[in-house]
């Protein structure tokens, strides 16, 4: 393999700017730069970054890798993408030919990036090989995915060779605190340590911000093209239903039956179903079928599940009907578009609360309960929340305050002692 392909930097340091990745950034107005640049990889560990395509992974990458050439030898910093080996074999071969070019180059291997290695089958038996062999001496890895669960159970196969340091990072798309950062930093300067009270003062310029976010979520892409043209082209469109296609196709999965269960998740969405009546409002029939589907769906970052928490004795009933959302506003205006099928407004803003919720728990489960009446979501601190997207909030929708710890009600505008707008609540951090 001619190694300098993907790594012109060894040639000469200013090569990673004329990178497509580094370049296209400059075409962008607002360029998100991802808190784990900051993350200190250390030598002697392994890292993944998980997150779905087309999120910014690889950009990431030349980013660390420009930060990382103005301090350490060129060579020192190894790049791959993996959408182009087969087998295991053939990355450990690839590995081979960089630790033998650093011994003729008098280079020490300081950072092995492997970027998209879920597209290799066994990966982690490749890599296991090279740190047992010890084939590239001290090097961090940092190994990129956008399989979760593959990149999960891989890593959980190299008991002892992730080193002291080693974990698991998230590279998703952007949360609504993170998007008005992004597009107006300085406003997020001034305002990001505000409170809740201060925050009353804000709530207007939040929710001009709130409007735009529902149209892009948070995808940097997205948001740039939108935010430049005040329009999101059709080819945007078309490239997050291909990256989604493309994935299903991958793990043996077919278009129609995802196209089916997708317009069954739209129709019924943020209301408890079971797998059988997803099942039943389509041609699947079977409830296993929707399982998988859910499962490769869940884990590229495209829908999270709701499941049912019973209060009363304090545990997950994980066979209770659940709630499907998608993880992302815009990848819902995706299918929504695709497939022709409206989402009520405050049941696509409820599913906003859930990533938000899901992501503090550091991609943990997410509950909702029934007791009176359904509260929508449960925090694993014994919160309650309930998203009521409208200006009337009445004694009613307090009616389960009693069984939390805390209770909220998330409105359009209104602020109380339990309300708050829901654009408020998903500027700050944690209650």
């Amino acid at each position: 393999m001619e190694l300098m392909t993907l790594n012109p930097w060894w040639e000469h340091k200013s090569a990673i700017n004329l990178d497509k990745h580094v370049r296209a950034l400059e075409n962008f107005k607002y360029v998100h730069h991802p808190t784990i640049l900051k993350e200190d990889f250390k030598k002697c560990s392994l890292y993944t970054i998980r997150g779905p395509r087309q999120i910014g992974k690889t950009t990431f990458l030349k980013l660390f890798i420009r930060e990382k050439l103005k301090t350490i030898p060129k060579e020192n910093i190894f790049y791959w993408s993996c959408d182009n080996l087969v087998s295991k074999d053939d990355l450990i071969k690839l590995l081979k030919e960089y630790s033998d070019f650093c011994s003729i180059k008098g280079a020490e291997p300081e950072y092995i990036l492997l970027d998209e290695i879920t597209e290799i089958q066994d990966w982690q038996k490749a890599v296991k090989f090279v740190i047992d062999n010890d084939i590239t001496k001290d090097a961090c890895y940092i190994l990129t995915g956008s399989n979760a669960m593959d990149l999960k159970k891989g890593a959980e196969r190299l008991p002892g060779r992730r080193g002291r340091h080693g974990k698991d990072l998230f590279l998703l798309p952007l949360t609504f605190r993170e998007y008005v950062e992004l597009v107006d930093p300085g406003w997020y300067e001034g305002h990001y340590n505000d409170s809740i009270e201060e925050l009353k003062f804000s709530s207007e310029k939040l929710r001009i911000f709130f409007e735009k976010f529902l149209i892009t979520g948070g995808i940097p892409l997205v948001i740039n093209e939108y935010e430049m043209n005040r329009e999101i082209p059709n080819f945007i469109f078309d490239l997050y239903y291909s990256w989604i296609i493309g994935d299903i196709l991958k793990e043996g999965k077919n278009e129609q039956t995802l196209k089916e269960l997708m317009r069954s998740i739209l129709v019924c969405y943020s209301t408890p179903v079971s797998w059988d009546s997803l099942a039943k409002r389509s041609s699947i029939k079977s409830h296993v079928t929707i399982a998988s589907y859910i499962e490769v769906l869940s884990n590229i970052f495209v829908v999270l599940d709701c499941y049912f928490y019973n209060i009363h004795e304090k545990k997950v009933n994980f066979n209770k009907n659940k709630k499907i959302y998608l993880y992302d506003p815009f990848i819902l205006r995706v299918f929504s578009e695709r497939l022709n099928i409206y989402v009520d407004r405050e049941k696509m803003i409820e599913g906003i609360v859930g990533a938000k919720i899901k992501q503090e728990d550091v991609l943990g489960d997410i509950y909702f309960t029934n007791i009176k009446k359904e509260t929508d979501f449960v925090t694993i601190s014994g919160s309650g929340i309930d998203v009521k997207y409208q200006n009337n909030i009445s004694k009613e929708d307090f009616t389960n305050r009693r069984y939390f710890n805390d209770f909220k009600v998330l409105s359009k505008d209104i602020f109380d002692r339990d309300t708050l707008p829901v654009h408020v609540y998903l500027f700050i951090e944690r209650i």
